[in-house]
């Protein structure tokens, strides 16, 4: 298989997505949907640097559980989710509904997964011993796809919804908490190679039900229903 058909094929769910919100959400424009692509790049600059260079410090290189799970929440939550969150401040939210700017922080993470998963193939492929067939490549795309690039996705729509909620006057921290910590717990068990893997996938069903929650919360808010939420 072509190698650049491969990387091709590693944007099917943002171009799908991209056209399902033009569709289906009142008032999203292909403007938006494109500058939200633009800014999910944008973010893969320093959140790059973050994971191939500041990781590859001998400090954070010990394999220990302690250590690996202080640097999946610090670095892979915190650090990550912080340039998402600070990023998506260029979303024009003034002129933008609620779910235009929740589908428009929803693309920027996953411009942000897609973009990282042909940079983690690269990187695969070059360090491969042996070269890496069609089908062990198309394994690790699908899998990416249905991983990583869901917690990206849905990570940044609960940044983006705690932004919307900054920005309407409301101080709540709590979606911006929930992003920091399932995407370090993510990244944290996806490292491991036994059932402890399986717990990855609960951070991302997790990540998908505080999205529901917290966008049902501010849809609610919205509309003036007096409602209130620990």
């Amino acid at each position: 298989m072509d190698i650049y058909l491969l990387f091709a094929l590693s944007f099917i769910p943002l171009l799908t997505v991209f056209l399902l919100f033009r569709i289906l959400v009142p008032g999203q424009k292909i403007r938006y949907e494109l500058w939200a692509c633009f800014v999910g790049l944008l973010t893969m600059i320093p959140a790059s640097f973050v994971q191939y260079y500041i990781l590859n410090l001998p400090i954070f290189l010990a394999n220990t559980v302690i250590n690996l799970l202080i640097t999946a929440i610090i670095f892979n939550g915190f650090i990550e989710e912080s340039f998402k969150a600070g990023f998506m401040f260029l979303l024009p939210q003034k002129k933008l509904t609620l779910p235009v700017f929740f589908t428009c922080a929803l693309l920027c993470g996953m411009t942000l997964g897609c973009f990282e998963s042909v940079v983690y193939m690269i990187k695969k492929i070059n360090a491969a011993i042996y070269p890496l067939g069609a089908t062990a490549l198309l394994t690790l795309m699908v899998k990416r796809m249905l991983t990583a690039v869901l917690i990206h996705t849905f990570c940044a729509g609960l940044s983006g919804l705690g932004l919307w909620m900054l920005r309407h006057k409301q101080r709540h921290l709590s979606p911006f908490i929930w992003a920091i910590l399932l995407h370090g717990l993510y990244n944290y068990f996806a490292d491991f190679k036994d059932y402890f893997y399986w717990f990855s996938t609960v951070a991302i069903l997790k990540s998908i039900q505080e999205c529901y929650d917290w966008y049902k919360y501010n849809n609610l808010s919205d509309t003036g229903v007096d409602i209130k939420r620990k």
